[in-house]
């Protein structure tokens, strides 16, 4: 977005917060066609906890508006076929905007990577998200003790760590569950 004076105006700052006791958020997470400075979002997925509980589930696929690189369609199982009918990442934005409003955002590498995607479509296209976000990896690598012994701090062995596993990595609903699981074990720290 831009003012009146010229003056660029973020459309997703991702402020990072702390590790509050919070019970009700929006996990989630997406996936990309490559790494983030030249990368288009072809899913996202997030799940909706309310006091603990997961009480609503949002799944979009991302028409890229361009072929999806061999080697991502190998790692998240996401084909063109699979995307070729889903809507631009304008409305997807919009939605996902939609079904985070009011709710601070968690997810894992969040701050590195998907707020970085997400920040630069939504720029791109004005759409402002202007929910508060923490990250789950931020976290284990530096702000808690009790985790600081984990040789690997990717979302699979956090999870495997806690007792939280799922058959899919890499797909962006599968991935926003397994993180809002491994928040609610953040609490128990």
């Amino acid at each position: 977005m831009t003012d009146l004076f010229g003056n660029t105006t973020n459309c997703f700052p991702a402020k990072e917060v702390k590790l509050p006791d919070f019970s009700s958020f929006v996990s989630f997470d997406i996936e990309t066609t490559g790494l983030p400075h030249n990368s288009a979002i072809i899913e996202i997925g997030a799940v909706k906890v309310v006091n603990g509980q997961i009480t609503e589930c949002f799944s979009e696929f991302v028409n890229p508006g361009f072929p999806i690189p061999y080697m991502i369609t190998q790692i998240t199982g996401i084909s063109d076929e699979m995307v070729k009918d889903a809507n631009d990442i304008v409305k997807v934005l919009d939605r996902f905007r939609d079904f985070c409003s009011g709710f601070i955002l968690v997810g894992h590498n969040a701050l590195n990577f998907d707020c970085q995607v997400m920040r630069h479509w939504a720029n791109e296209y004005n759409i402002y998200i202007s929910n508060d976000v923490f990250d789950t990896l931020k976290f284990a690598k530096y702000r808690c003790e009790k985790l600081a012994s984990l040789k690997s701090k990717k979302l699979c062995d956090l999870c495997a760590h806690f007792g939280i596993y799922s058959d899919t990595y890499h797909r962006a609903l599968a991935d926003a569950d397994v993180t809002a699981k491994l928040y609610l074990e953040y609490l128990k720290l």
